[in-house]
């Protein structure tokens, strides 16, 4: 096996492993909060890419503004989404994360990340400092991808 091959065998086993703890630690929190993911969806969207309209949530599910409308009216009654008109234009409602919101998308994105902590425990000193050099190599190289 080559250097490249084995490369990208290990890199895609982390990522599967990564992913996969990742997602089971969210599936649980998003279970335990008595929200659907596709309202975990809405909230993610708007913690990370600010206020947005409806209709724009509507695309970003891949559902009809009605069906956005429904669920972010339960976002909305939990006090999680505030849903205010466009200054520019009345027919436009605006949302935004409350403050609940933000702080239950950051409780998520905690408990989604929580197993990591526990990674250095048990790495050598010298491993960790190998391995963080590997990393910020690796993510100078992921980035130059998006130059080419």
């Amino acid at each position: 096996m080559t250097d490249a091959m084995e490369f990208n065998k290990v890199l895609m086993e982390w990522s599967e492993r990564f992913i996969s703890r990742s997602m089971r630690n969210y599936m649980h929190f998003v279970k335990a909060s008595g929200l659907s993911l596709s309202h975990f969806s809405i909230l993610m969207h708007l913690y990370y890419r600010g206020p947005n309209d409806i209709s724009e949530m509507g695309m970003h599910l891949d559902i009809t503004v009605a069906a956005a409308s429904q669920l972010i009216k339960r976002l909305v009654d939990e006090q999680l989404v505030d849903r205010a008109e466009f200054p520019q234009d009345r027919r436009v409602r605006q949302l935004t994360l409350t403050a609940k919101g933000r702080t239950l998308i950051e409780k998520a994105v905690e408990s989604r990340n929580r197993w990591m902590e526990r990674l250095p425990m048990i790495l050598s000193e010298k491993q960790r400092k190998t391995i963080s050099a590997s990393l910020r190599d690796l993510l100078t190289a992921e980035r130059s991808l998006d130059n080419q």
